[in-house]
Order: structure tokens, then C-alpha cells, then sequence
């Protein structure tokens, strides 16, 4: 006989899940070098994975081949990149080397001629001291400088290895997205599923919307960097625009990698119209840069960001400075993301805790009720005696003050619908001067008659019906 296994209590799960947490962030912490490379690859597989639906959905791949393609393509146009600095580092590391060997066969040269006396005027000199001293700091220096450029050659090794992680792991997220996603759904408690859908809806919008603004972003320092590159004169202005733009992606370093070959061209070929010299005229482009730099990071960064994620830019620029001191580089780069996630999830827990739905669509404010048509006509017929009735004060030229006075004590007309349907209404109106007018409302628009216009108007009417009736 199967016997039912008891349910936790309380207590129990609490523990459970404390041990569980503390695990959690053992683990983080000890493979925390790993998580910036698996962060890059999920911005890699969200940002591929619109490109693999495509393919799956209007050309009827499979997923596995949809995603195949994808990444066949991205590895072609990264190879070279991606190749070519691990077969370069034993080439440096050669190069390297040697350079070091010959500055110090050069320093022991120079020791050989320093440790003979040197006579002025009769005098000896014994440079030999201050040869010791020379030679031991610029051994220093250059055996600092060489094991420098080998920790350089071998990072970028390191760099291209976890590129090929970073691949890998977007392949399968890319590959496997719409398993991911229901796994994790069922991960949801019972009751709390749809709310945990919608939720992630929400999220995934707001990192959508980071990565178009990223892009908008790119697109507006490539076009600023270009206009700028050419009213200086600058050559390869689009080249250096759209590598501008490119770096954009590469928070903090980016823009000083993409303002080095701009200096250089600047030094080395000079500017085509400008009348300064090269020396002068890479200072004004390290300027120019300096200028965009600051414009990028003060003005478009908070402004594109901002609006694309509906941030205010003061949090934007907060965000990203506690995201740098915290997690560097990259914690500049996804601080506005992560911003905006962490507001939606604190809007669902308010809304929760308050017993609200945190999915409401804000409610829209009915316009004001169209008045009722006594009331209209009332009113266009008060409009219309105060008219006729300042006009009369003015051709009597009374004062300021008789009109007011007499403009504040008429008497309200005397109003009698005479017909009404649902695009048209007649009424008539018994003026406190004895007159009576007649007004017709056809929509939003009302035409006045006087007695003698209403009875022209009837008559008119009356030729329409019996042409009507007599064709």
C-alpha cells in the first residue's frame, strides 16, 4: 500500500528556500566570471531570436535550421576578427621579445662607452654611478613595458575564447527560446501563471525598447561624428562615422577607441582645406571628439534612452553611474534596462500589496455630456440677444457702465420647441422685447431667423416639397 508522503510545513519551505538562495549566490560568486560572458550572450540571443521567428514564420524553417543560418552568417562576418588574433600572439610575443633583447643590447653599448673616464679640460669624470642608475630603470622600464604588451596578446586570446562561448550559449538560447519560455511559465506558482506571462511580456518589451534606442543611439553619434569629420576637413569622414557608431555599443572605451584613428589621420595627412598644421589640426579633432563625447553622454544618452524606456534622464544618468561603480563596463551599458525592469517589477508588488490589478489600462476620461437642447437653444438664444443687444447700445452710444447694467438684468427668453429629430431642431424664442426669432440647428452649427426670414425660409421649403412631389 502506497502511503501519501506528509506536505512540508512552513518552516520547512522556508528553509528549504534560504538554503536554496544561499546556494544560488555561492555559486554566482564563485563562477562570477562567467556571468558578464553569459549576460553579452542573452543581449545576443534576444537580439538574434526576432531574426530566427522571421525565418521560421515566413519562410517555414525549422527553428534549428532558422537558427543555423543565423549564426552561420554572424561567424562568417566575425571570423577574421575573431581568428586573427590568436594566430598573431606568437608573432607578438616574437616581436616582442626581440624588441626587448636589442633595447638591451643598446643600453649595454651605451654602459661600454659611460664606463671610460671622461676628461673636460684636464678633469676626469666617472659616469659609471650614474650609468648604473640609467641602466637598472630602463631595464624596469622596458621589462615592464614587454610582460605589458604579452598580458595585452594573451587577453585578446582569452577575449576570443569566450567569444566563442558567447556564441555557443546564444546559439542554443536561440535555438531552444520557445522551450526556455515555457519552462519557465510552469515555473510559475498555480494561480499566478498568467500574471508571471504578462510580466515577462512586459520586461521583454523594455528590453526591446533598450535595444532600439541603442541602435537610435549609434545611429545619431554616426551622423554627428560624420557632419562633424567633414566640416573640418577630415578624410574618410563616413569610414570614421559609422566606426563611431559601431563603438557606441562599447560603453566608456568605445569612444576613445573610435577617436584614436581620427586623431592619427589627423596627424599623419592633415585636414584638406584648413590652413593649420597637423600637430595643430589632431588637436582640434581630439577636441572635436572631446565635444561630441560630451554631447552623447549630457544630452543624447539620457534623452534616447530615457524616452525609449520612459525614464526621466536624471535616472538614466544616476543609473548608469551606480551601475559602472558596481558591475564597470558593463554595468554601464545595462543599467537603463535594468532600471526599467526593476520598475515594472516594483509596480506589480505595489499594485499587489494594495490589492490592485497590476495590469489595468489606465482609464480614459469620457468627454463631458453633450448639453440637452432646451438648454442649447437657451443659450445660443441669450448669445444671440446680448449681440443685438450691444450692438443697439453702441449705435446709441450709451456708457460702459448702462450696458453692463442692462446686459446683466435681461430677462431670459421664452423658449418653445417646435420640432426635433435626431440630426435636426426648430425652436422658436419670445424675445423680452416682444420679438420673436427662429432658430434652426443642423449638427454643431444654428442659423437665426427673424420672423419675416422664417416666413421666406417656409415658403422656400414649401417650392422644394412641390417639386419634389410634382417629379
Amino acid at each position: 500500500m502506497n502511503e501519501s508522503a506528509p506536505r512540508w510545513s512552513t518552516s520547512t519551505k522556508r528553509t528549504i528556500v534560504v538554503v536554496i538562495l544561499v546556494l544560488i549566490a555561492l555559486i554566482l560568486y564563485r563562477f562570477r566570471v562567467v556571468i558578464p560572458p553569459l549576460v553579452i550572450a542573452f543581449l545576443l540571443a534576444f537580439i538574434l531570436d526576432p531574426i530566427a521567428d522571421f525565418l521560421g514564420d515566413r519562410l517555414h524553417f525549422s527553428r534549428g535550421l532558422a537558427t543555423v543560418l543565423v549564426f552561420l552568417i554572424l561567424i562568417l562576418a566575425m571570423l577574421g576578427a575573431m581568428v586573427a588574433p590568436v594566430t598573431a600572439v606568437p608573432s607578438i610575443q616574437r616581436a616582442v621579445r626581440s624588441v626587448q633583447i636589442d633595447i638591451i643590447r643598446i643600453i649595454a653599448d651605451i654602459g661600454a662607452f659611460f664606463e671610460q673616464p671622461v676628461e673636460i679640460g684636464g678633469h676626469s669624470l666617472d659616469l659609471s654611478k650614474v650609468y648604473e642608475e640609467l641602466s637598472a630603470m630602463l631595464s624596469r622600464f622596458v621589462s615592464s613595458v614587454a610582460q605589458g604588451t604579452l598580458d595585452i596578446a594573451f587577453s585578446i586570446a582569452s577575449g576570443a575564447f569566450w567569444l566563442i562561448f558567447i556564441l555557443m550559449a546564444a546559439f542554443y538560447l536561440v535555438k531552444d527560446a520557445d522551450r526556455i519560455v515555457e519552462q519557465l511559465d510552469s515555473l510559475a506558482p498555480p494561480g499566478y501563471r498568467d500574471d508571471f506571462a504578462r510580466l515577462r511580456q512586459q520586461i521583454t518589451e523594455v528590453w526591446s525598447a533598450f535595444l532600439r534606442g541603442q541602435l537610435l543611439l549609434g545611429l545619431a553619434l554616426a551622423t554627428i561624428t560624420t557632419i562633424a569629420c567633414l566640416a573640418v576637413g577630415l578624410p574618410y569622414a563616413g569610414a570614421l562615422g559609422l566606426l563611431a557608431g559601431v563603438m557606441e555599443f562599447v560603453p566608456s572605451l568605445g569612444p576613445i577607441i573610435a577617436m584614436i584613428p581620427a586623431v592619427l589621420l589627423a596627424l599623419f595627412q592633415g585636414s584638406t582645406f584648413l590652413p593649420l598644421s597637423n600637430f595643430w589640426f589632431a588637436v582640434l579633432v581630439a577636441g572635436l571628439y572631446i565635444v561630441i563625447q560630451q554631447i552623447e553622454g549630457n544630452l543624447l544618452l539620457p534623452r534616447i534612452l530615457g524616452r525609449s524606456l520612459n525614464l526621466h534622464p536624471l535616472l538614466v544618468l544616476i543609473a548608469i553611474i551606480v551601475g559602472g561603480s558596481l558591475a564597470g563596463i558593463l554595468g554601464m551599458l545595462l543599467a537603463a534596462p535594468v532600471l526599467a525592469t526593476l520598475r515594472v517589477v516594483g509596480h506589480y508588488i505595489f499594485c499587489r500589496l494594495y490589492d490592485r490589478d497590476p495590469f489595468a489600462e489606465p482609464e480614459e476620461k469620457a468627454p463631458p455630456p453633450k448639453p440637452g437642447l432646451l438648454k442649447r437653444a437657451r443659450e445660443a438664444a441669450m448669445r444671440r440677444l446680448q449681440e443685438r443687444t450691444e450692438q443697439g447700445m453702441e449705435q446709441d452710444a450709451k456708457s460702459s457702465e448702462e450696458r453692463e447694467h442692462e446686459v446683466q438684468t435681461m430677462e431670459e427668453p421664452i423658449i418653445e420647441i417646435l420640432a426635433e429629430s435626431e440630426n435636426f431642431s426648430v425652436w422658436q424664442a419670445e424675445e423680452p422685447d416682444e420679438e420673436t426669432t427662429y432658430h434652426l440647428e443642423l449638427g454643431t452649427v444654428t442659423v437665426h431667423f427673424f420672423r419675416e426670414e422664417w416666413e421666406e425660409f417656409l415658403r422656400l421649403i414649401g417650392e422644394v416639397e412641390r417639386h419634389a412631389t410634382a417629379g
